[in-house]
C-alpha cells in the first residue's frame, strides 16, 4: 500500500547546477541562507543547513567568489529550498590577496545581486559576473579598467547602454563641442542616455533635462570597455588616468538608471578628488 503524504504537502523537486553566492545570511547557530545565481535555474534562495558544523558537507564550500557546483530540493510551495550538495568547482584565490581586486570583486557581486531576480532566468548574468571574477582573479594591474568593463556590459545587457559615438537621439554623429580645444568634449545627458548631436542637446536643455559635456577621449575609451573581452581590459592601450574616469562615469550611469547606489559605489564616489589624482575631473551630468 502506497504511503499517503501529509496534508498540505506538496511533492518536492530536484535540481542542481552550477552558482554563484550573492547573499548569505546566518539562520540559528549553525545554518545559513544562501542567495544562489545558477546559469540554468536563475536566482534561488536555498538553506543549508549546519553549514557552520564543522564535520558539514558545506563547510568551507559556500564563500564569496568561487563557482560552485550546488544541488537541492524545491518545494513547489515554498520560495526556500534546502542545499542538499555543495562542491567547490572554480576557487579564485587572488582575489582575497589584494583589497583592490576584493572590492572590485564586492562591487560585482553587489551589482549582480541588484540585477537579478527570483523566477527569471539570468543566465547572461551569470556568466558575465563569472568572466568578470576570472578576469579580475587574473589581473596584473588596478582592477578600474575590468570593473568599467563590467559595468557597461551589464547596463548593455539590461538594454541601458549608454551611447557613447553618436546620438542617444537621433543616432546622428554627435561632434564634439570643441574640436580644436586640448580636451574635446561631447553634449552627455545621463537623463536621455547618453551623448548628444548639438540640435537634441539643446532641446533635452529646452525641456529642463540637464545635458553637460564629457571629454570625448573618456567616452572613447568606454566604447573601448564596452567592446572589448573583460580579460583584455587588464592591458588596455589608453592613458592610466582614464580608467578612473570611466568607472566614474560608468558607476554614475548605472547608478541613475538602476535608481540605487552599491554601497562600493558610495565608498568610490565619496573619494575626496577621486580624478584629480591623476587628471582634471570630467563634469559629469
Amino acid at each position: 500500500m502506497p504511503r499517503s503524504r501529509p496534508a498540505g504537502r506538496r511533492p518536492a523537486s530536484r535540481a542542481s547546477g552550477h552558482g554563484l553566492l550573492l547573499r548569505r545570511t546566518p539562520f540559528g547557530e549553525t545554518s545559513l541562507v544562501v542567495h544562489v545565481l545558477t546559469p540554468d535555474h536563475g536566482r534561488v534562495e536555498l538553506m543549508a543547513k549546519g553549514a557552520h558544523r564543522p564535520r558539514s558537507r558545506f563547510f568551507g564550500v559556500l564563500d564569496w567568489f568561487d563557482t560552485l557546483d550546488l544541488s537541492w530540493v524545491q518545494r513547489s510551495d515554498s520560495d526556500l529550498g534546502t542545499l542538499r550538495e555543495g562542491e567547490l568547482l572554480t576557487r579564485r584565490r587572488q582575489l582575497t590577496r589584494s583589497l583592490r581586486s576584493y572590492r572590485a570583486a564586492q562591487t560585482v557581486i553587489e551589482l549582480t545581486d541588484l540585477v537579478t531576480r527570483a523566477g527569471f532566468s539570468d543566465r547572461g548574468q551569470f556568466v558575465l559576473a563569472e568572466e568578470a571574477l576570472d578576469a579580475l582573479d587574473q589581473a596584473q594591474g588596478p582592477p578600474s579598467a575590468l570593473l568599467a568593463g563590467f559595468e557597461l556590459k551589464l547596463l548593455e545587457q539590461l538594454g541601458l547602454a549608454p551611447a557613447l559615438v553618436t546620438c542617444a537621439t537621433c543616432g546622428a554623429t554627435a561632434a564634439a563641442v570643441d574640436a580644436t580645444s586640448r580636451e574635446p568634449r561631447a553634449p552627455f545627458s545621463t537623463a536621455v542616455g547618453g551623448r548628444l548631436c548639438p540640435i537634441h542637446a539643446n532641446e533635452t536643455h529646452a525641456s529642463g533635462l540637464r545635458v553637460g559635456t564629457l571629454p570625448v577621449a573618456i567616452l572613447e575609451s568606454a566604447q573601448l570597455a564596452l567592446s572589448a573581452p573583460l580579460g583584455d581590459l587588464d592591458r588596455a592601450n589608453w592613458p592610466a588616468e582614464h580608467s578612473i574616469r570611466v568607472l566614474d562615469f560608468a558607476g554614475r550611469f548605472l547608478d541613475h538608471h538602476l535608481e540605487a547606489r552599491p554601497k562600493s559605489h558610495a565608498r568610490f564616489l565619496a573619494a575626496p578628488d577621486r580624478n584629480r589624482r591623476t587628471a582634471p575631473s570630467p563634469d559629469t551630468p
